[in-house]
């Protein structure tokens, strides 16, 4: 087996109730001593997810995803968890997790022992966060910020791999979600927003990105301040559409291409190189018209922005240009704010994985290389923001 080496989480953990005396109503809270903490393993096998017999605890491991309308009852009644427990959990409001509302795609790991008995469940809510139950002589609630890791072992080897190949079939391809090539209703990350939060007829976010958001107007609302996205995720598709109209009006005026595609790129991306088709990047209650610094609402707004975003992981990308600076990319875009928690690996991942092959379809194309708009445009952005 290759390198292995096990991470030990400091953990709070919450005691609910009984698990083996579901009447039993103990609400009492105490700090679990470290040897009896969950240990997970590692393996450099990235990409698989299998199960394992973990020698540390003496545990099976298996790790899967969430399914289309799967429920923690379904999950847990698998392993013989009466409903009673299940309904514990559920209603649970001891850790910042709903588990009547898990996210398709999303994974989770069942620990069983060596008599097959279910001794804990974990849930990756996002890419940071893990919240677990643990069913020990008491229910017991932890949360803890890492991954979920997946895991190799002999045992369903051949049944998991029919599972992964069925997955990948399925899967959007890395470059394809980062040059926008998919449909939003399709990616298991992304989430209808609700109306209330916007100003479109319909738009997509990633969650995480959502809730973030959601989190901070919350904030704002308490300082007077009213935040509303007036656009938010745009696929390859969207864009295009939008760069199709712009480059026929302007080439009606006698542009050239690259004149043309210089006018354009003031505010609008290419498509393949936009932000907006990552679910990241949002625009906040206006564009240039409406921050145009005589606004004094849209002021307070900014100000508000400037000084409180960061708390909730967004931030100003396309800053004002100035020596020291940014000096390249799209002109100053007071609106657009972007959740740097997910949107700085994905500009990593684009820097790896795009070239200007992924670049295309579209009218004068051609041209992305000869003007740089990688270089330029996608990583034209604040340092601030790197």
């Amino acid at each position: 087996m290759n390198k292995k080496y096990v991470i030990i989480f400091s953990i709070l953990i919450y005691i609910i109730s009984s698990c083996s005396s579901p009447s039993n109503s103990n609400n009492s809270i105490e700090v679990v001593p470290k040897e009896s903490l969950l240990s997970f393993s590692e393996t450099e096998n990235e990409g698989e997810i299998k199960t394992v017999k973990n020698k540390e605890v003496g545990e099976i491991e298996i790790i899967s995803q969430i399914k289309e309308r799967e429920t923690l009852s379904e999950i847990l009644g698998r392993y013989n968890v009466s409903q009673k427990t299940i309904l514990i959990i559920a209603e649970q409001k001891e850790i910042d997790c709903d588990f009547n509302n898990m996210q398709i795609g999303k994974e989770y790991k069942i620990s069983l022992d060596a008599d097959s008995v279910i001794t804990s469940f974990h849930y990756q809510k996002n890419s940071i966060d893990v919240y677990s139950i643990i069913f020990s002589d008491t229910l017991k609630y932890k949360e803890t910020k890492t991954t979920i890791k997946k895991v190799i072992s002999d045992k369903v080897i051949i049944k998991e791999e029919v599972k992964m190949e069925e997955k990948a079939k399925k899967e959007i391809s890395k470059s394809d979600f980062l040059t926008g090539k998919f449909q939003l209703n399709k990616h298991p990350n992304f989430v209808l927003v609700n109306k209330k939060y916007h100003t479109k007829s319909e738009m997509y976010l990633q969650k995480e990105t959502l809730d973030a958001f959601v989190t901070m107007k919350e904030a704002a609302n308490k300082d007077g301040i009213k935040l509303t996205i007036v656009s938010g995720t745009r696929n390859y598709y969207s864009q295009k559409s939008i760069w199709e109209r712009k480059y026929n009006k302007y080439k009606k005026e006698g542009l050239t291409d690259i004149e043309n595609i210089k006018k354009i790129m003031i505010w609008s991306s290419m498509p393949s190189t936009s932000r907006h088709h990552w679910g990241t990047d949002i625009d906040i209650n206006g564009f240039d018209e409406y921050f145009d610094g005589k606004n004094e609402k849209a002021n307070n707004e900014y100000e508000w922005l400037v000084n409180n975003a960061s708390k909730f992981g967004f931030c100003q990308v396309y800053s004002e240009k100035e020596e020291g600076k940014r000096q390249t990319g799209y002109n100053e875009e007071k609106w657009h704010w972007s959740y740097m928690p997910l949107s700085s690996n994905y500009l990593k991942m684009y820097e790896e994985l795009i070239t200007y092959k992924d670049i295309n379809g579209f009218s004068a194309s051609e041209f992305a290389k000869e003007l740089d708009i990688i270089k330029e445009f996608v990583f034209g952005i604040s340092k601030e923001c790197n």
